[in-house]
């Protein structure tokens, strides 16, 4: 026999090339490509070397890559071995070995790891949750059993939804069970970033919906403080449709207590929506040792709710709700790292519905605003009820001349709270003004407007000679006068071709207003208290002279090859300066003129003057990205500035710097005096940054906060760091400590979002799912 040392070589051939046809129908559904097979009995056959068979038919879109497989032809049921694949369109699951059911779609994966893509996420332009990545889902473990269509159960391992060559985070557990295109909920898990741990959680419900709003356990955020210890908040966010979410929040503080919170939101339509936020805190009694002296933070309970609301109803009528309250002035000092939260002094709830048709606008109002001069004092005030009719403005035919009227009933609220008692120095009040307006010049570089007004007000009560509020009505009536003039304006254009404008335009704008306020004669007996704009000087005529200059600067594109409208930039206001000065016939108008900071709404120490301040403002605009204000009030009575403020802006990509300084002057001896600054900085992209604010009390000699903010955001993970201090008021003994130190962590994952606490941590409100 020649070559008698090929004739098995050439039996095994011929068995491959005749047996793959028949293979490829050995199985039902499936088509199968291998090296070779052979039959193990009537049910079953084993295919070997490089083995690939394909879904064919309801099937279609399966593949399945193995060494080695073994399977029953009736049953459906397979064992693979070796380099073990199963792939969908949606779904890769590798192993080393595999006892799978292709009939009923279960099976359990030893040694294995999985990649499944969460479905319609690209779609719905949720890559941004991903850090522009694909949105995969990957996990691995011990073993995999596959319970359902989408449903897999992991045995020691875990699963991330960074799915990079090394992820930059994952979460590991002894047992979890993953929903594609739902939930993952693992137990015993532990957070690991770049497998460093960071956190161990008994159990976590992590949602991978198909859409960026998934309900579950948003990711704790840790803190620590010198006053509350250290503390861990956790939020669970429900999504109850498309249009409602809820978001539950619990905060434990190892030192104070705890405290649980929630915050609705729905939009049912445009123009409808609303959100509200309520907190309870239950605080323990705690002692600090500051310096060898011991301080005691007496227990107590708390709450705080605020929110809103806005509804479209039928005939044109919109209503509104506002909510905004605290029961305890001191906690919101204590634990609020938002400066603005700490230093409110006022709680408010109000609401109004209002309603305009043919140019008839009608709303009803109704407002309670406390605010508290301390812990133990505070003033009431607002309207229930306040309802107001105007007449919007009317062309009388075809003369120049408008008419419009405006009106309002309101029971007024005003009461002076202490511990001994409560005062009340509420009112009703109704008021009527119709306005005749006309304008008296059409030229472009004259403006002339002139108005008479005729105010009737009713007060149900009113002040007896010994200035005592008392149950007596009384009718107030003037007539209030009024003429404005701007120009005549000057202006000049100048091309100065520099680096700052191709054209630059100069406009200078003298204004003159006079009024004359008739004189009534019951002054004496107007009840102010109560309602402060009724502060009225009867018989003054007050003069407002004043003088604008404008500088306007057009600069054209710096690419010379735009052409057309491209190539003409918008002219822009470089420098605004305005300075104005008011006379009064009766010097007492001089203390009650809002229009300057040294009336005696702000300082009760002014004196009467014919005169008012000379006021300076100062606008600039150096570049499209940095803005300026300065504004001053010069009192040449004592020959002194008695206001002074400076404000900045600057907003670049890198770097947004906000700065704010002001001074005021009450008396020779008291005055203001406050810098406030606020920088953030941001590198790659926004991926890197930080923040720094600082409130500096420049009279009192001391720094209110500080606070700092780091944060890196990664293609799928985030993580954030607070710091800051806080310096509560000197001698007051509601505050245990001098200063507290505060601290807090926060991480956040691609799918998942962190939260900020209701304090408003990270510069944040209360939770919210992003």
């Amino acid at each position: 026999m020649l070559f008698p040392h090929l004739r098995c070589p050439v039996a095994v051939l011929a068995l491959c090339l005749f047996a793959s046809p028949a293979a490829a129908q050995l199985i039902p559904g499936w088509d199968t490509k291998q090296f070779t097979f052979e039959r193990i009995d009537a049910e079953r056959i084993r295919l070997m070397r490089e083995v690939e068979v394909n879904g064919v038919g309801p099937n279609a879109g399966q593949q399945i890559f193995a060494d080695e497989l073994e399977w029953n032809t009736t049953t459906g049921e397979f064992t693979a071995r070796g380099n073990v694949l199963l792939a969908s369109q949606t779904m890769r699951l590798s192993a080393e070995s595999v006892v799978f059911n292709t009939k009923s779609g279960t099976g359990t994966f030893y040694t294995a790891s999985g990649l499944a893509s969460l479905g319609n996420r690209a779609a719905n332009e949720s890559k941004s949750m991903f850090g522009t990545l694909e949105p995969d889902v990957m996990f691995w473990g011990e073993s995999i059993d596959k319970i359902g269509p989408d449903k897999y159960r992991v045995h020691k391992g875990g699963f991330t939804t960074c799915v990079q060559p090394t992820p930059r985070w994952q979460i590991v557990s002894d047992s979890a069970t993953i929903n594609l295109g739902d939930y993952a909920i693992l137990k015993n898990a532990v957070v690991r970033v770049k497998d460093v741990p960071i956190f161990y959680l008994p159990a976590l419900y992590y949602p991978i919906q198909d859409d960026d709003r998934a309900t579950g356990f948003l990711l704790p955020t840790y803190g620590r403080s010198t006053y509350a210890g250290q503390s861990l908040s956790n939020a669970f966010f429900w999504a109850i449709n498309r249009s409602q979410d809820l978001t539950l929040l619990h905060d434990w503080f190892t030192k104070t207590g705890q405290g649980a919170g929630y915050e609705y939101r729905y939009a049912a339509a445009p123009g409808s929506e609303g959100n509200f936020r309520a907190y309870w805190l239950s605080q323990k009694q705690a002692t600090y040792d500051t310096n060898g002296v011991t301080t005691t933070s007496p227990g107590g309970r708390s709450y705080e709710m605020n929110g809103g609301v806005a509804q479209v109803l039928p005939h044109g009528i919109r209503a509104r709700a506002r909510v905004d309250y605290f029961s305890s002035l001191t906690t919101q000092q204590l634990y609020n790292t938002n400066i603005y939260e700490a230093s409110r002094r006022n709680r408010t709830i109000g609401g109004n519905i209002t309603g305009t048709w043919d140019g008839v606008n009608l709303t009803g109002n109704f407002q309670r605003s406390e605010l508290f001069t301390s812990n133990t004092t505070s003033i009431v005030n607002g309207y229930a009820p306040s309802i107001t009719a105007n007449l919007s403005s009317r062309r009388i035919k075809q003369l120049p001349i408008y008419v419009s009227v405006n009106s309002e009933t309101s029971n007024i609220i005003y009461t002076e709270k202490d511990q001994l008692v409560d005062r009340d120095f509420g009112l009703t009040r109704i008021d009527a003004t119709p306005t005749v307006r006309a304008a008296l010049s059409k030229w472009p570089f004259l403006n002339v407007n002139s108005s008479v007004a005729f105010r009737t007000t009713y007060f149900s009560e009113s002040l007896n000679d010994a200035g005592v509020q008392v149950a007596e009505p009384l009718t107030r009536q003037y007539f209030d006068l009024r003429a404005d003039f701007i120009g005549p304006i000057f202006s000049k254009v100048y091309t100065p071709n520099n680096a700052l404008a191709d054209r630059l335009k100069h406009v200078i704008e003298p204004n003159f207003s006079i009024q004359r306020i008739t004189d009534f004669d019951n002054l004496s007996k107007v009840v102010t208290k109560a309602s402060s704009y009724d502060y009225v000087i009867g018989g003054v005529t007050r003069m407002n002279y004043g003088l604008t200059n404008r500088i306007l600067v057009r600069k054209a594109p710096s690419d010379p090859t735009k052409t057309g409208a491209a190539a003409v930039s918008a002219p822009r206001e470089f420098m605004n300066i305005s300075l104005t000065q008011t006379y009064y016939t009766d010097p007492a108008a001089s203390q009650y003129d809002t229009s300057y900071q040294s009336s005696s709404y702000i300082n009760n120490t002014v004196k009467a003057s014919n005169f008012s301040p000379v006021a300076l403002t100062v606008r600039t605009a150096p570049t499209a990205l940095t803005t300026g204000t300065v504004r001053m009030e010069y009192d040449q009575k004592v020959n002194a500035i008695s206001s002074f403020s400076a404000t900045g802006t600057s907003n670049y990509r890198a770097a947004q710097v906000n700065l704010g300084w002001s001074t005021r002057r009450y008396s020779a001896i008291s005055h203001e005096n406050a810098l406030n600054a606020a920088t953030t900085l941001s590198f790659h992209n926004g991926t890197t940054g930080g923040t720094y604010l600082m409130n500096w009390d420049i009279a009192r000699h001391y720094i209110i906060q500080q606070r700092w903010t780091g944060f890196y955001n990664a293609q799928c993970c985030g993580l954030a760091i607070e710091y800051q201090e806080y310096n509560f008021p000197a001698g007051d003994p509601r505050f245990p400590i001098p200063k507290d130190h505060r601290f807090n962590l926060s991480f956040s994952l691609a799918g998942i979002g962190t939260f900020s606490n209701f304090f408003g941590a990270f510069a944040g409100g209360a939770g919210k799912r992003y």
